[in-house]
């Protein structure tokens, strides 16, 4: 759900640092050297971040699963000696594994050959790219034990984060899964609008257990708002990350929905409306490679036009069905160029888009106008 200004509306690949190539081979964590003397040796902690949590879509009983917690940034921090001063170890960034969570922080004592104390900080934030907050705005993080007189490397497992922590933890993760697919050949950001790699708009997600308003995104804050249970639902983090991405493919701009407070994936509400939620929907469905919506309580409901849809594109949910068949079936099984397209103009409404179609060599042929009527939608 997007929320206007003016009122309330019901890495396999590895982030290497802004500004810094993308690799699909398996994370590769900097090393950082204190330029020691020859006597003293490098000290390592490893480990890894899983979380758990309750999986709406595997149903309304929402089974507990377990993830590794991937892509987010990670921080050594310590001291040499019981009089030093505490402090941040590491000067390069450094990323939890996209495989396993696994991370691997290491220093070099500087003045003796060991260390007074040393732990690892996970944070709930991958690079600038996007973070998970609490209520007060900050970022969500977990440290190791704390390791004291350490003169060797450590492992230190298998960890979690607090129980109490993981909704936020499963929002953050899912997120790689939209930055992974979010069709920007040119830049590490959000958008091929955004060419700086170092000056990215980030995505902020808020996390609160419970708030006196609903899950939105706040276009004015560049924020989705998570309440309550909406994490357990990957399609509801997806959806309030899609209208970021479409605010970002924008340029900033966001279209201006009417008769959106309250909408149904089967219901008619605007063009506006179900072109926005649309998009949000159906960009979720993409990404996790399906064709419906599941919300927060593991109801499902599909794409494909049925008995208690109303018809035409003021419905949102036959306008999700007809991104999704025509990214899968006439646009070769991507979105990129749809992508592309709207990172070049301003979108309104779906009829705009099915319009535009063909400025980027996109089919609005006899095929495309089939898989339109298959949703009730006539142009």
């Amino acid at each position: 759900m997007y929320r206007a200004t003016d009122h309330s509306l019901l890495k396999k690949l590895v982030i290497a640092g802004c500004g810094v190539a993308l690799t699909a081979a398996a994370i590769s964590i900097p090393l950082l050297s204190g330029g020691a003397s020859a006597a003293s040796e490098k000290i390592c902690l490893t480990g890894s971040l899983h979380f758990d949590y309750r999986s709406a879509e595997s149903g309304p009983d929402k089974p507990w699963k377990t993830k590794p917690v991937r892509n987010a940034n990670v921080e050594l921090w310590g001291r040499e000696g019981a009089l030093g001063s505490v402090r941040k170890l590491n000067t390069q960034a450094l990323f939890t594994d996209v495989s396993n969570g696994g991370f691997q922080a290491c220093y070099t004592p500087e003045t003796s050959q060991s260390m007074d104390m040393m732990w690892v900080r996970v944070s709930a934030e991958s690079s600038k790219l996007w973070k998970v907050t609490n209520g007060n705005g900050a970022t969500f993080t977990w440290n190791s034990p704390v390791q004291t007189a350490v003169s060797a490397s450590r492992s230190l497992g298998t960890r979690k984060p607090p129980s109490g922590d993981m909704r936020a933890w499963h929002a953050f993760d899912t997120a790689n899964e939209l930055w992974w697919k979010r069709g920007n050949p040119k830049s590490n950001c959000w958008s091929a609008r955004e060419t700086d790699d170092n000056t990215c708009i980030e995505l902020a997600m808020q996390w609160v257990s419970s708030a006196p308003s609903g899950t939105v995104y706040d276009p004015q804050q560049n924020t989705v708002h998570l309440v309550g249970d909406a994490p357990d639902s990957e399609h509801t983090v997806l959806h309030e990350g899609a209208h970021f991405l479409m605010h970002r493919l924008f340029g900033g701009w966001f279209p201006q929905t009417t008769h959106c407070r309250t909408h149904w994936v089967d219901k008619a509400s605007s063009e506006t409306c179900s072109w926005t939620e649309a998009f949000a929907d159906s960009t979720a469905a993409y990404v996790l490679g399906d064709y419906r919506y599941v919300g927060s309580n593991g109801m499902p409901i599909s794409f494909a036009h049925g008995p208690t849809y109303d018809d035409g594109d003021t419905v949102q949910g036959n306008v999700d069905g007809a991104l999704l068949d025509m990214w899968r079936d006439v646009d070769g099984g991507t979105w990129n160029r749809t992508i592309a397209l709207l990172s070049t103009h301003k979108v309104s409404t779906f009829r705009e888009y099915f319009t535009l179609r063909s400025t980027a060599n996109l089919a609005t042929g006899s095929k495309a106008r089939q898989i339109l009527r298959n949703h009730t939608i006539n142009y």
